[in-house]
């Protein structure tokens, strides 16, 4: 399998076909061509990542920087709870990770205040509640998921894509203990937020 996300896979062949056809012909495009599939690969590349062995750890979807982290209202479950919220990297892969492990609940296409933004509800087996929120304000932003309401998906798993510079919200319940701080940098699939109290 190519170490690109999978929604895109089917154009990186193609874009590659374009420019091998290029070269063999010797268009005078080629070079060009060559240098969009670059970019196409940094743009969605799907490169492993090392989940940590903390059950009861919450980790970071996207890669990026954490801009804030406040207590709240959760406008999707109705409880009082704390969101972290990250600002997508414009450099980093742009995968979207499972922030916990569990059963995804339900999913939303906008928020409470008819935002634009996809949206994700995961229970753990500990009956702890995490809310992901991404947000689509700029016609540049993209989200995708490829989770559905029954369904378990694992810790730092990759489950949709995100671009470009989105900002992405992890409601948590209000009792977790805090790791993450802000302006900390953090990478998807890898570092860790916060952790469930019990």
């Amino acid at each position: 399998m190519l170490p690109i996300a999978r929604e895109f896979q089917s154009v990186f062949i193609l874009w590659t076909l374009i420019c091998v056809t290029a070269i063999v012909i010797e268009s005078n495009l080629a070079i060009w061509l060559c240098l969009i599939l670059l970019i196409l690969l940094w743009f969605v590349r799907d490169l492993q990542r090392r989940v940590p062995a903390s059950p009861l750890a919450t980790i970071s979807p996207v890669d990026g920087r954490i801009s804030a982290i406040t207590p709240c209202y959760d406008p999707y479950l109705q409880r009082d709870a704390v969101v972290y919220t990250i600002q997508q990297s414009y450099l980093g892969e742009f995968n979207l990770h499972s922030p916990a492990e569990g059963k995804v609940q339900q999913l939303w296409l906008e928020n409470a205040d008819r935002a634009k933004c996809l949206s994700f509800w995961t229970q753990t087996d500990e009956q702890d509640d995490v809310v992901l929120e991404i947000g689509l304000n700029s016609y540049l932003n993209y989200a995708s998921s490829d989770v559905h309401p029954g369904e378990r998906i694992g810790q730092g798993q990759r489950c949709g894509f995100t671009a470009i510079a989105c900002k992405v919200k992890v409601y948590l319940p209000a009792n977790v203990k805090r790791v993450g701080c802000i302006n900390d940098r953090v990478i998807a699939g890898r570092h860790t937020l916060a952790n469930f109290t019990h």
